[in-house]
């Protein structure tokens, strides 16, 4: 199965709103600027999850536009470049096989480490430890639509 990313938005308040109440996991990106990742260049700066429509994908968004989220590396970017983002949510995530949002988010970064030679570069971390080996996701993400 693959993963493929068709919907995107700009980076802005207004766009922002389409995805308020929505958990799942989000992929920032800028439009024009490709990072010299160490296996291959992408412009994918990170990869973010809401796991609840309380803490929702739009106000995690909100965060890293504002500076609030304590990134300053993505409202950095969002200031000086083009950025857009696209998202998945929970709900259509759930059809790879694993439900917990903490997994799946440690899915694509684990796979975009493997592909690209390091992590988003506005990404800190892997994420955590598979919580149910067994759920392992079986997908294979088309990162080329972040080249």
């Amino acid at each position: 199965m693959n993963i493929i990313f068709t919907r995107t938005y700009n980076f802005r308040e207004q766009e922002v709103k389409f995805v308020q109440g929505v958990a799942g996991i989000y992929f920032i990106f800028l439009t024009e600027l490709r990072i010299a990742y160490p296996f291959r260049p992408s412009r994918l700066i990170y990869i973010g999850m809401s796991e609840s429509k309380q803490n929702s994908i739009a106000m995690r968004l909100r965060g890293h536009l504002t500076g609030q989220s304590g990134n300053l590396g993505i409202s950095n970017y969002a200031n000086t470049h083009r950025v857009k983002f696209t998202t998945y949510s929970s709900e259509v995530l759930r059809n790879y096989g694993n439900d917990n949002l903490f997994d799946v988010e440690s899915f694509f970064l684990s796979d975009f480490l493997r592909m690209h030679g390091a992590f988003p570069i506005c990404n800190g971390q892997a994420g955590h430890q598979l919580s149910a080996p067994e759920k392992k996701i079986l997908a294979r993400v088309e990162w080329n639509f972040f080249w």
